[in-house]
């Protein structure tokens, strides 16, 4: 079973805030990896991350095609942080996506005044420390 705790969901909320990012991994169809900051995750609920897909770049061709994720969040003075594998889920319109616009940080959607951007949806399948191997909870 995947229960974010209440630390997660506090650090994973306020991230963006205190400038503590939020770094998602997405791979092709063709097994390449890219990596991005998404400053607008946030926790949609006990076992999903959320995140407003303003970029429409690589990461966007990436989860439209292979929906497997993983989202590391990291606060290096504090060594505190955390590897999120999951499946996401894109919210081109509908009522997911303006459930996850509604949540998303002001400053982030600033930076997409036409809202051309898209929700995502990640429902989180296993939860790693930052280090090593230890699997912390999974489905």
């Amino acid at each position: 079973m995947v229960k974010f705790t209440d630390d997660m969901k506090d650090r994973i909320d306020k991230a963006f805030e205190e400038k503590k990012y939020c770094v998602w991994i997405t791979t092709s169809d063709e097994g390449y990896p890219d990596v991005s900051f998404r400053g607008s995750t946030f926790v949609y609920d006990d076992e999903h991350l959320a995140f407003w897909d303003r970029s429409l770049g690589q990461s966007t061709t990436n989860l439209e095609k292979n929906p497997n994720v993983c989202m590391l969040y990291y606060h290096g003075p504090s060594r505190v942080g955390w590897r999120f594998y999951g499946k996401a889920t894109v919210y081109k319109e509908g009522e997911m996506r303006q459930n996850i616009l509604k949540r998303t940080v002001k400053a982030e959607l600033d930076k997409d005044p036409e809202r051309k951007g898209y929700g995502v949806l990640v429902r989180v399948d296993k939860i790693r420390g930052y280090s090593g191997f230890t699997v912390l909870q999974e489905r």
